[in-house]
């Protein structure tokens, strides 16, 4: 399979490397200084590519996921914060018969986690004496807070326990409201990412931790992925690969 990145930074060179163990070829590296060429000449700059990793940045990923998907190649994106857009394009990649596949991790541990910390969200909901909370932690460089990873989790929490109906990312002197789930990060050293929620009563308390080694569980699941998806046509996620893996 020939890849092409978008975006080349460290997930990127993580990428190519799983690319290439599992016997493929990156044949084109796309920057900010070597930009994937406008709706006129992405058709040529893509020329004998089988799919496209992106892990560049928000605003890029929209424009790759607009310029890609009517060519009938598939798109697997990495980037976070650009989810605001995710109706309108998906939308826009099924009227294209394109292939998107979206996720803010591809680490399979992490989405076994996922799954565990949505069956604990469903029977807490019974339990109103139990309070919730995420934390996550990555390393110095990375350039979001909270980390699309932990804005997932929330999500997933928020659809699962009443209560719960805003997501708050930081706290001033104003005491944190009930209905509030709070979001935290932590920055420091070359962490490659932690996530916790935590469960709190008077009486005991319950917590769930993913904690990624190094980043080549996303970089490897991001190979996977574009394996997976070659042959499909549609929108996907981490939960669709892990179901028919």
């Amino acid at each position: 399979m020939n890849i092409a990145l978008l975006g080349f930074g460290r997930m990127g060179r993580d990428v190519e490397q799983a690319a290439t163990e599992r016997g493929h070829a990156v044949s084109l590296r796309f920057t900010s200084h070597h930009q994937l060429g406008n709706a006129g000449s992405v058709a040529r700059d893509l020329t004998g590519i089988d799919c496209c990793i992106d892990f560049s940045c928000a605003a890029a990923s929209v424009e790759h996921i607009q310029k890609i998907a009517p060519l009938r190649i598939p798109l697997v994106v990495g980037t976070t914060g650009w989810h605001e857009h995710l109706a309108r394009l998906t939308e826009f990649v099924t009227r294209c018969e394109g292939t998107l596949f979206h996720a803010a991790n591809f680490s399979v541990g992490a989405h076994v986690f996922f799954h565990a910390v949505e069956a604990a969200s469903d029977l807490m909901n019974r339990f109103a004496d139990y309070d919730i909370a995420i934390h996550e932690v990555h390393h110095r460089l990375k350039k979001d807070a909270p980390s699309g990873t932990a804005l997932a989790l929330a999500e997933k929490i928020l659809k699962r326990v009443g209560r719960k109906t805003s997501i708050v990312s930081s706290l001033t002197t104003a005491q944190l409201l009930p209905h509030e789930l709070l979001v935290t990060s932590s920055r420091v050293g070359s962490v490659a990412g932690t996530h916790s929620v935590f469960f709190d009563s008077p009486v005991d308390s319950l917590q769930l931790t993913h904690t990624a080694h190094n980043r080549r569980g996303f970089a490897v699941g991001a190979v996977r992925a574009a394996e997976w998806v070659r042959e499909r046509t549609g929108v996907f996620t981490m939960d669709d690969f892990l179901i028919t893996e």
